[in-house]
């Protein structure tokens, strides 16, 4: 995604007491509500804020409950990005910090908006790292190694890394995983490659792509030869 397209944290709004003029509903979105201080508008702010912070025409509005509407706008608004991250598929809590600070919200916002989304069930590091494993290991042919550098440069805790890793492994062998793979590719360098050093190399440089330990490659390597 484009820096450009990314969805940026509202600016605050001058915060200055003054009488709220109007209460007005935004034509592009009914569910959102432009409040006017003093005849000027002042910021846009969802029915929901309001409902938490109550706002009347013709009071007088302190500095204080303007700055409690922006806040509680401005978690809603990180909240709604963050939401819209997680649509198209699962993230780690790592990867929802860095969209969020990417867009501008503050770090006390952002720990507060993580750990509410944490608290509903959107983020659960421990989750994603295990149906990730499980999806790749089996799914696409990756070995341990691989798996373990992807977790942690999404930012998987390590903790979580290894305890994943130790419970996947404890019921999947990465030797039968790789078996079939190495089956498939020594088949093509039998056919493409003559010399048989190098036929041997390739194998195990592409196993050890893959993820899989040298164990594992010079195991399957006697088994093929």
């Amino acid at each position: 995604m484009s820096q450009a397209r990314i969805s940026k944290a509202p600016e605050p709004p001058v915060f200055r007491e003054g009488v709220v003029t109007r209460l007005e509903p935004q034509t592009y979105d009914p569910e959102r509500v432009s409040i006017f201080i003093d005849g000027a508008f002042w910021m846009g702010v969802h029915r929901d804020v309001l409902r938490e912070h109550p706002v009347e025409e013709g009071q007088v509005l302190p500095v204080a409950l303007q700055q409690a509407l922006y806040r509680a706008e401005l978690v809603r608004k990180a909240q709604s990005v963050a939401l819209r991250y997680l649509e198209h598929r699962p993230r780690t809590v790592q990867e929802v910090r860095l969209r969020l600070e990417r867009a501008g919200f503050p770090p006390t916002l952002i720990d507060q908006v993580v750990a509410r989304l944490e608290a509903l069930g959107y983020l659960d590091d421990r989750a994603y790292a295990r149906a990730y494993v499980q999806g790749r290991l089996a799914g696409r042919g990756y070995g341990p190694r691989r798996l373990q550098a992807e977790l942690r440069r999404r930012g998987v805790p390590p903790d979580v890394v290894e305890a994943t890793m130790a419970s996947v492994l404890a019921e999947t062998d990465p030797l039968e995983i790789a078996r079939p793979l190495a089956r498939r590719r020594w088949q093509l360098l039998c056919q493409n490659e003559p010399d048989r050093r190098k036929r041997r190399q390739k194998l195990i440089a592409f196993l050890q792509r893959r993820g899989f330990s040298s164990g594992i490659a010079y195991t399957l390597l006697r088994e093929l030869e």
